[in-house]
């Protein structure tokens, strides 16, 4: 395996194979979007397809970098999800940042992911937080890197400790590679549900 029609697949299939149900459903998911050309209607789902597995490899690839730190992991995980709502929804313009993370989290996460999401993300009082809420709670975190040179201070659940964050304030249950695959997971729904029409 690893060719279909004449185009190497391997690459991809070795990050997406853990999230599908069978080799054959991972295999005919890659290979479909590997076979459009540039001219193809629906080429941006395999940029889509390329994109994900590179800033989630990139996220995944930070703590041998920097051991102990999350919030650059998690802002690559913001950045995907931004990148991938906007070229779902063909934006060409500027800026636009938050609203189009809210989106791809409103817009293509199951009921499950949902809900680890609100239970992840919850106030001091462990109340559950709407998913807006929690989401801006993350996109703040990647402000505060992106713009203050912050990179410290947020933090993830650390095996069975959940984590009390002072700035925001929250308390975070969710580990750093459960919104990975949250934001793999949801990334595939938006590259198979991309209509290429305007």
């Amino acid at each position: 395996m690893g060719t279909d029609f004449g185009v190497n697949v391997e690459k991809w299939l070795s990050f997406y194979r853990p999230y599908f149900e069978s080799e054959q459903q991972a295999n005919d998911f890659v290979s479909a979007l590997e076979r459009l050309d540039a001219d193809h209607p629906s080429h941006s789902a395999k940029i889509m397809m390329h994109q994900v597995q590179r800033l989630v490899s990139l996220a995944n690839d930070i703590p041998q970098i920097r051991p102990g730190n999350e919030t650059l992991p998690l802002l690559f995980l913001l950045v995907c999800a931004e990148h991938i709502a906007k070229l779902h929804h063909k934006y060409q313009g500027e800026g636009q940042s938050r609203s189009y993370v809210r989106r791809f989290f409103e817009e293509f996460l199951t009921e499950e992911d949902e809900t680890l999401i609100r239970s992840g993300i919850t106030s001091w009082e462990r109340r559950p937080l709407p998913l807006r809420e929690a989401i801006d709670i993350l996109y703040t975190v990647r402000c505060d890197l992106v713009h203050e040179g912050r990179y410290w201070g947020f933090h993830f659940r650390n095996g069975g400790t959940s984590m009390i964050n002072g700035d925001p304030d929250v308390v975070v249950n969710l580990k750093l590679h459960e919104l990975t695959d949250i934001v793999v997971r949801s990334a595939i729904r938006s590259i198979q549900t991309f209509d290429p029409q305007p």
